[in-house]
């Protein structure tokens, strides 16, 4: 039989508190990185793929699949596979197309692409519409990960003095873990927001690797991790391990799939990691890595949380101060399986995967407000506008602004049902009508400039008579993404009957169509300084995570928690020397090419 639950102590507190202040420290000390305001927002177009690759898949990772998507697990079964490895062909659709049409376009930021393909007007269009749903869910996903976060340290009902105000714990644990966001993110821009999604995905991958053979040999108990599987297949409610769920909800599996083929290829931060590496082979090779990545790392909490349902079959006894205890059952699994110090590296790795996704929508919608509106606005007529320094100015004070919003919205808004079904909901009332044009507009360009303007208000304004006018209730997300989708093409399609008149914006699409056309193919001969520093920073901090875990043995434990740490802690660091190891491969290379051309 498996330990009671565990307690966190101030082993785990010390492990959390010494996680932040490293995403702290790396978000500082890459100001340095930062000369220019593409430094900022692109990485200066030098961003080593693979690390541009792991930044976008952990960006599509928050609790969300820590929590959410393993409550739809625990209680759905085998479906969740289905569901949450959609995103492996999402990214071969990037792989064949998109990849490539967004590194051709040659951007500075992401919505750089509507005035580029579209007009101006359409750039402040999506500004205005996007940027209030994207704080609201910024701030969802900072609400979903601190409910976890204080229920897990039992902070929950502590009341914390900030002189003249107090707060809960919940609301504490919102403006720590926010302010860490925003001090990396405004200092250090998308170099340290890049950087970081690395370090957080060696953590997710620790936690992960962990929990997959403890939770079948706890559930093996003295069988091992055979008898755990072999259990699994015996005890599981009928159709828990088919895809019966699948058979009977085909509508809704369907809708998602779509809603994950739009959000991979069209969402603005997978677009700005795109068009951040050297060339559009580099684009290419980052979908094959987020397609590889995302068809297996899944099944590492998919299948524990399976596991979980026969481990805790009542947990809702668990925890009943929760709306949806199965969402806990990840959670469940690390705080009864894993020792004291490690349950701290858990809860740093769920704080990891919310993080990432909160700390690239910080930069990309950043980005927009200052080169999509502050820049446009400020520029003259002879085509001065700000200095660089300004405009790296104003976006660390953009940055910081969104965070210290989306860390109010945080604070006050109210959670009205299961975070999955929440989340499903939030996402399907915009994404799929406003991003269509975008992924419609990269492959198709005969439409006006007011195409994507017209064919995203249609598709917002069907997907709001189904959620206000009408009662689609039992199928409120399906109708917003097939009604969404299908109205917001028709009209962008609908729209190419219609000419576009004026000269400048054929000529500005003429242009569009060129660099689409244009292969960009060109690679400087020598390494980016920026980028191969980028690859020793990953490796000290790799090592320092390895040596971290390594020294949980000065604690006094059981041989078997002994063990487990040193295996985790001796890995961990010999992939941090593999990375630094390669570090100095390419610096030889590089100073060998340098001095050739001298």
């Amino acid at each position: 039989m498996i330990d009671q639950i565990k307690q966190v102590n101030i082993l785990d507190f010390a492990v959390v508190a010494t996680y932040l202040l490293m995403l702290t420290g790396v978000g500082v000390y890459l100001t340095k990185f930062n000369k220019s305001v593409d430094d900022f927002f692109k990485g200066g177009g030098k961003i080593p793929w693979w690390i541009a690759g792991i930044s976008t898949f952990v960006a599509g990772f928050s609790a969300f699949m820590f929590v959410a998507a393993a409550g739809y697990t625990y209680k759905n079964g085998m479906g969740a596979v289905v569901l949450f490895t959609s995103a492996f062909w999402a990214y071969w659709l990037g792989y064949f197309v998109y990849a490539t049409k967004w590194r051709r376009s040659r951007l500075s930021s992401p919505m750089e692409f509507l005035t580029r393909r579209f007009s101006q007007g359409t750039t402040y269009f999506y500004t205005l519409l996007s940027i209030v749903p994207a704080i609201m869910g910024l701030g969802l996903n900072i609400y979903i990960l601190c409910i976890f976060i204080s229920t897990s340290l039992g902070i929950t009902d502590v009341t914390f003095s900030l002189g003249m105000v107090s707060v809960s714990g919940l609301e504490f644990s919102m403006i720590v873990t926010g302010l860490v966001m925003l001090i990396y993110t405004s200092a250090g821009g998308l170099w340290a927001v890049v950087i970081t999604d690395v370090l957080q995905f060696v953590v997710i991958l620790i936690v992960s690797f962990l929990i997959f053979p403890l939770a079948f040999m706890a559930l093996g108990e003295s069988g091992g991790f055979s008898h755990g599987i072999a259990r699994l297949m015996a005890e599981s409610p009928a159709g828990y391990l088919s895809l019966g769920d699948v058979s009977a909800r085909p509508v809704f599996y369907i809708a998602y799939f779509i809603s994950t083929l739009i959000g991979y290829n069209a969402a603005w931060h997978v677009g700005q990691r795109y068009y951040s590496v050297p060339t559009e082979r580099d684009a290419r090779k980052m979908a094959i890595l987020c397609a590889i990545l995302s068809l297996v790392l899944p099944l590492l909490w998919i299948a524990p949380t399976m596991a979980a349902r026969i481990l805790f079959p009542s947990i809702g006894t668990i925890w009943p101060q929760l709306t949806e205890p199965a969402e806990a059952s990840f959670v469940t699994l690390a705080l009864t399986l894993l020792p004291n110090g490690l349950i701290g590296l858990t809860i740093s790795a769920i704080l990891a995967a919310t993080m990432t996704s909160v700390d690239t929508q910080l930069n990309y919608l950043a980005s927009i407000l200052v080169r999509d509106v502050y820049v446009k606005a400020r520029t003259t007529k002879d085509g001065a506008g700000p200095s660089e320094s300004r405009q790296l100015l104003i976006g660390r004070i953009t940055a910081f602004t969104l965070g210290v919003l989306a860390i109010i919205t945080a604070i006050i808004v109210q959670r009205t049902k299961g975070v999955f079904d929440f989340a499903l909901m939030y996402y399907s009332w915009f994404g799929p009508a406003m991003l269509t044009p975008i992924m419609l507009g990269f492959v198709y360009t005969k439409t006006p400039s007011w195409s994507a303007t017209a064919s995203a208000t249609a598709g917002l304004v069907v997907v709001w008579l189904g959620n206000v006018v009408f009662d689609v209730t039992p199928y409120q997300y399906e109708f917003n993404i097939f009604g969404g989708v299908l109205v917001s093409t028709l009209v962008f399609f609908g729209s190419g009957f219609f000419q576009e008149k004026r000269a400048s914006t054929l000529a500005q699409i003429a242009a569009f169509k060129k660099d689409l056309a244009d292969p960009a193919t060109k690679a400087s001969l020598r390494w980016d300084p920026n980028a191969l520093q980028s690859y020793k920073i990953v490796g000290v901090l790799t090592i320092g995570i390895g040596l971290a875990l390594l020294s949980l043995n000065l604690v006094p434990a059981a041989s078997d928690v002994v063990l487990l740490n040193a295996i985790t802690g001796c890995g961990t660091v010999t992939l941090g020397i593999l990375i630094l190891w390669y570090f100095k491969k390419q610096l030889k290379k590089s100073l060998a090419l340098a001095e050739s051309v001298e």
